[in-house]
């Protein structure tokens, strides 16, 4: 089985944000080798004009990369070292997005104001023409729905229906972008090079958005078992229809169900009674359609495929009256989170909460293995230290894994210092998952320790809404 080396896995996490830079740097040179600056910047009218379209250029580029970053293709995620990683840097970049094109309006309003005032505020009042209103238009629809992303307390089938709006807000932003008459004139280089990007783009929202319950390649399984750990964790066991899904241990996959008791409780308006939040599906019966991400939990060798879920949101709420012989869809396997990716053999991993679940596949692979692992499973209570009697009765088979778990009623959290006096730091590599905060606070401690960051793996298990 093939391996990471950590230097390797460091170049993979620097390599797509600089591909990002490069692909919005690049129709900024092209313009900029058009017309002689001296030309662009002679004035105050045209230096805010000028800086105007670098912002339009930077912005626009942005808006369809980040439509090829949300199509979960797989080499773009392996670019980025992974599709987690992929969906931290999808979130900055659309902030870049939007900022430029905000910067865009105010610095065309500038330019405009440089001649008169009125000029200036004719901008944003009607009659300026369906050009400009369509691109005002799209940059309208873009703050809302940034704003609903950000804001709203969506639940997760409305989210992905926002998040689909960003395609029609980019065909609207891309007719401005086209019929507006601008220096891209002076430059066919140009002028081709947003075209194959907005061709890209647009491919790339169809092939996900669009198209992807015939273009996406999916897996086909049979729910065999809905198994609760407690009255709000669930493992979930399935038999494959046909293929199998290969995988490594530590890898997850996006799965939905065709459960006629999951979607009996969804309707197209549901309140819920005594305070609870209310249950709104936009069309009755659609959550098949709703694909969510859970960590696998078997073994790679296992003939059936387990998925850990934890009750966080609606769908995952209603999937405790999931039913024995409902149909699964499987999509994936994603991430780079494995202890088989790494040379090192002696390794400490730690766990926050249902964070444990990519551990729990990689326990389960541990058998006749040379690895020495320490688990550490960080719980608010005993009693919610999920797999944790699986584990420890799996540690006193061997000498591969050895599990501790750290409630934090007890021994309070988990710390570099702590896990150095139980199990020592120095040559080992260290994995993590749980809450973003847990992960942050243990990578400054670690490399306050002076632990390498190339030795430090970390899975976010809450980067998708």
């Amino acid at each position: 089985m093939s391996r990471t080396s950590p230097y390797l896995l460091s170049l993979l996490r620097v390599r797509g944000p600089a591909a990002l830079v490069a692909l919005c740097g690049l129709p900024v040179l092209l313009w900029a080798n058009a017309l002689p600056l001296a030309d662009r910047f002679r004035d105050s009218t045209t230096t805010f004009a000028s800086l105007a379209v670098v912002c339009s250029l930077v912005g626009v580029t942005s808006f369809a990369l980040n439509l090829l970053l949300g199509a979960r293709i797989g080499f773009v995620n392996e670019l980025f070292g992974g599709l987690s990683r992929m969906y931290g840097v999808h979130q900055v970049n659309g902030r870049i997005a939007y900022v430029s094109l905000l910067a865009h309006i105010c610095l065309i309003a500038a330019s405009r104001a440089t001649i008169s005032m009125s000029d200036a505020l004719a901008l944003f009042l009607p009659g300026t023409g369906w050009t400009v209103g369509l691109g005002e238009l799209a940059f309208a629809g873009m703050t809302i729905a940034i704003g609903l992303t950000l804001f709203a307390n969506m639940n997760h089938e409305l989210f992905v229906y926002v998040q689909r709006s960003f395609g029609i807000i980019f065909v609207a932003a891309s007719f401005h972008v086209f019929l507006t008459p601008g220096t891209k004139a002076y430059s066919s280089l140009l002028t081709g090079y947003l075209a194959i990007l907005t061709c890209v783009a647009l491919a790339a929202f169809g092939y996900r958005s669009l198209f992807g319950s015939v273009l996406v390649r999916r897996h086909d399984y049979w729910v065999a078992r809905a198994e609760a750990l407690d009255s709000s964790v669930i493992e979930v066991t399935m038999t494959p229809k046909s293929d199998p899904l290969r995988f490594k241990p530590g890898q997850f996959v996006f799965l939905t169900f065709d459960s006629p008791a999951i979607e009996r409780i969804f309707h197209p308006v549901d309140m819920a009674s005594e305070g609870r939040s209310a249950v709104v599906s936009i069309r009755s019966g659609a959550v098949h359609n709703q694909f969510h991400p859970f960590s696998i939990t078997s073994a790679p060798d296992d003939p059936n495929l387990s998925v850990a879920v934890k009750a966080v949101g609606d769908y995952t709420t209603a999937m405790r009256v999931l039913e024995k012989g409902a149909s699964a869809r499987v999509e994936g396997p994603y991430g780079r989170f494995s202890h088989v990716d790494v040379d090192n053999r002696r390794q400490v991993w730690i766990a926050g909460g249902i964070g444990v679940t990519p551990f729990v596949s990689m326990a389960r692979s541990l058998k006749g293995s040379e690895h020495e692992v320490d688990l550490y499973l960080g719980t608010k209570s005993v009693e919610q230290a999920y797999f944790a009697e699986e584990l420890s009765a799996a540690a006193q088979t061997g000498e591969s894994l050895r599990v501790m778990v750290v409630p934090e009623d007890e021994a309070g959290f988990i710390t570099a210092e702590y896990l150095d006096k139980h199990s020592g730091l120095s040559g080992k590599d260290i994995f993590i998952c749980g809450p973003p905060a847990m992960i942050d606070n243990l990578r400054n401690q670690f490399h306050e320790r002076g632990v390498p960051d190339e030795r430090v793996h970390y899975e976010l298990f809450s980067f998708l809404k």
